[in-house]
């Protein structure tokens, strides 16, 4: 079984870094190269809110309990990169600085443990009973696969074009199958027969070819989106038609949400236009496909619903909120960040299971029933997300996080079908009149001064250069530069000018 999260916390003595690796007869392959590793993988347990002193290793929170498992590689003084397979059953490191350049792999449930030459093999998937395994010529993908059960016995070789790609490859969730993608193909691969077919080609110059697993009613499907479109496909290859309601469907498939409008500012890869500025979530009933509500300044991205269906995550403008669709439309919000503030940007995301209580922030974890925090002390980077209950919440150190994104956004609010196309607003919070000004800023001329709760609208403009991300908007780019935002807005009396952001209300 695996360690118990109430386990007492007694560290395994470190055993020294394996040797350097001896060079890799050119007849040697697949299994031939794996051998035991017993000791690699130091564990210990921490305690609810104690620091965590390791420089690497990847841990697993328990949400009730606030105990933390943490495994790393024994001996080491810094290490590249941790990650779990199958939701933690499998735990996998690969670095090319450990100065014995292993590929190492750890069984959480059984405790057993493996080693290989990092430059000639790879794990490419792993299910809960199946392993899959690329060889490699110096790292470079071969396109040659191993197909390997829980006792690391050889199930099925089978080779596909790689033309020098990296396949990424991903077991289906009732572990019947594995898919992977390389040079645009995307192939499928039973378990049974261990033998690929096509499952889809994209056409000559498209450049761009992914998928993953969702959900259709009570099975999974498999999404594949091109340049072009996306395609699915049961686990078994049949084609499919797409769902028929879009946006990700709540657990028990009577909802369906999707988000219109996207983000404006995305840090690192840059700036984003904007058809919307302020996008909205948009809950439908997934059988008609008939909208129940929308949540107007509100987005999904890294959050999802309860394990309950009753509402999802999204995010607002001050942080996060649930909306409800029971008992009945609403707004409850949950906090910004983790006492650690860093973390706000990386959730709240949901538990799978625990009746829609815990919520994660990175490397913690937030009850809202208790209203308190569970889990270590500040840590370092890393990527987070849950296993298959509330029992485990999965973080690593030793990883950059991905780009922060910036929303434009107004205080949320709840509409109801039908919807108005046109974008109003509400003078609102001045106390007594928000001036109308001929250009942004400040120092500009007054045109008029708008009491609270006049009714404005979004105006176009008529700019041969329109400023981003809208042309009726204007702000400070890039983030962070100090200055307010300014919008441009048509007043009931007819008369056009800025106004600025902050007090503004969807009407």
């Amino acid at each position: 079984p695996a360690p118990s999260p109430t386990a007492t916390a007694t560290p395994t003595p470190a055993p020294s870094p394996p040797p350097a690796v001896t060079p890799t007869p050119e007849a040697r392959s697949g299994l031939e190269l794996i051998e035991p590793a017993p000791g690699v993988f130091e564990h210990r347990t921490f305690e609810d809110g104690e620091a965590i002193e390791w420089e690497h290793g990847i841990f697993v929170l328990d949400a009730e309990t606030g105990l933390t498992e943490g495994y790393a590689v024994a001996g080491l003084e810094s290490h590249d990169h941790y990650y779990s397979e199958h939701h933690g059953i499998w735990i996998a490191s690969s670095d090319e600085s450990f100065r014995a350049r292993w590929g190492l792999l750890l069984d959480r449930e059984t405790g057993q443990s493996w080693r290989w030459p990092y430059r000639d093999l790879r794990l490419a998937a792993a299910s809960g009973e199946h392993l899959l395994f690329e060889d490699l010529d110096d790292r470079d993908s071969t396109g040659r696969f191993t197909l390997a059960n829980r006792r690391m016995e050889e199930v099925a070789r089978f080779s596909i074009d790689a033309r020098g790609n990296a396949p990424y490859a991903r077991f289906s969730p009732d572990g019947h199958a594995v898919v992977i993608v390389a040079a645009n193909i995307v192939y499928l691969v039973p378990v049974e027969s261990g033998q690929p077919v096509v499952l889809f080609k994209a056409q000559q110059g498209n450049e761009s070819v992914e998928f993953w697993f969702d959900q259709q009613g009570d099975d999974s499907v498999i999404v594949v989106r091109d340049d072009l479109d996306e395609h699915y496909f049961s686990r078994d290859g049949a084609a499919l038609s797409g769902p028929a309601c879009p946006g990700s469907l709540s657990p028990d498939g009577r909802y369906a949400a999707a988000q219109d409008g996207r983000q404006y500012y995305v840090y690192i890869a840059g700036y984003v236009p904007l058809e919307n500025p302020w996008p909205s979530v948009v809950i439908t009933d997934a059988e008609t496909c008939a909208p129940i509500f929308r949540v107007r300044s509100a987005h999904t991205r890294s959050t999802g619903w309860l394990s309950t269906s009753e509402g999802l995550v999204v995010g607002v403008d001050y942080g996060y909120a649930i909306a409800r669709v029971l008992p009945a439309p609403d707004l409850t919000p949950l906090p910004s960040a983790s006492p650690y503030g860093r973390w706000g940007w990386s959730g709240p995301a949901p538990a799978p299971t625990g009746g829609g209580r815990f919520f994660g922030y990175g490397p913690r974890v937030y009850d809202a029933v208790e209203d308190r925090w569970r889990g270590p002390a500040d840590v370092g980077w890393g990527p987070f997300g849950w296993g298959d209950s509330h029992r485990e919440r999965w973080f690593s150190i030793g990883y950059e996080g991905e780009p922060r994104r910036l929303w434009f956004l107004l205080p949320p609010k709840i509409e109801f079908p039908p919807f108005a196309d046109e974008i109003a607003f509400r003078v609102a919070r001045t106390g007594s009149c928000l001036r109308l000004r001929e250009e942004p800023g400040e120092a500009s001329r007054v045109l008029d001064c708008l009491p609270d709760g006049e009714r404005l609208l979004l105006a176009e403009r008529d700019d041969p250069d329109p400023r981003p991300p809208h042309p009726s908007l204007a702000g400070p780019l890039p983030p962070g530069a100090d200055g307010a935002w300014w919008v441009y807005v048509r007043a009931a009396g007819g008369a056009e000018g800025w106004v600025s952001h902050g007090y503004l209300d969807h009407d």
